[in-house]
């Protein structure tokens, strides 16, 4: 083969590289994202209260979108979300489940590190990220940075004052100053939602701690429209 010959065959033999890499990736992406809407299905299908054969399912689809296609933050999201859920039904208090509930967070905080790595401004997965780091050890200056994260990216979604509402809810006991002080905020918050703050009263209840909220509730003209709502009169009166 000739010199010219040789000049004209390299350029085309790189460009056929480069057409099969952007195939594969194009083909792993498509394959990725099937699975992803395969695990998506099955936690609609449950409608959140994954079974034994369903959690596995569903965990086994969307880690191998994660797998498939790594640099895809909102997998990593899912991933964490379906092993929340995969906790649903176990008792997080048990002595006999302390360890896998162990790993299970350590797993969650995990996906969410990758997701926040690769997508920075979902406020979503930084008040998740609060939530389980709060689980493993409560409310510390880690937690208040990730809620920090959270309202910055975030700071007029529900889903944020709800998370760190919980998260002040869950610690109330041992709660710090400041935690203390972000839990009225993001009550203060939450209560311009309309309706949507019937979450807050549901959460509580949840966790058995609807006291907190009502008497936090009794006090302030912030809270004044809350209270003259049939949500107050049906949790707290």
């Amino acid at each position: 083969m000739t010199k010219l010959n040789m000049l004209k065959v390299v350029p085309a033999v790189i460009l056929g590289m480069i057409v099969l890499v952007i195939v594969y990736t194009s083909m792993q992406s498509m394959r990725a994202n099937a699975w992803y809407f395969n695990a998506l299905n099955i936690v609609q299908e449950s409608d959140g209260a994954l079974s034994g054969s369903s959690f596995k399912a569903a965990e086994n689809a969307i880690t191998l979108a994660t797998t498939m296609d790594p640099e895809h933050p909102h997998y990593w999201h899912f991933l964490a979300h379906i092993k929340m859920l995969g906790l649903a039904g176990i008792d997080t208090t048990s002595s006999k489940q302390s360890e896998y509930v162990q790993q299970t967070y350590q797993q969650i905080e995990q996906a969410l590190l990758k997701s926040v790595s690769l997508r920075q401004t979902w406020p979503q997965t930084w008040i998740a990220l609060a939530q389980v780091v709060s689980y493993q050890e409560g409310p510390t200056d880690r937690v208040y940075d990730y809620i920090q994260q959270a309202k910055k990216v975030g700071p007029y979604k529900l889903d944020v004052h709800l998370g760190v509402i919980q998260i002040a809810l869950m610690h109330w006991s041992d709660l710090p100053p400041v935690y203390k002080a972000l839990y009225v905020n993001e009550l203060k918050l939450a209560s311009k939602y309309g309706y949507k703050f019937n979450n807050v009263f549901s959460m509580a209840k949840q966790m058995n701690r609807l006291p907190i909220v009502c008497l936090s509730l009794q006090f302030g003209a912030h809270f004044e429209a809350v209270r003259n709502t049939y949500m107050f009169k049906k949790y707290c009166d």
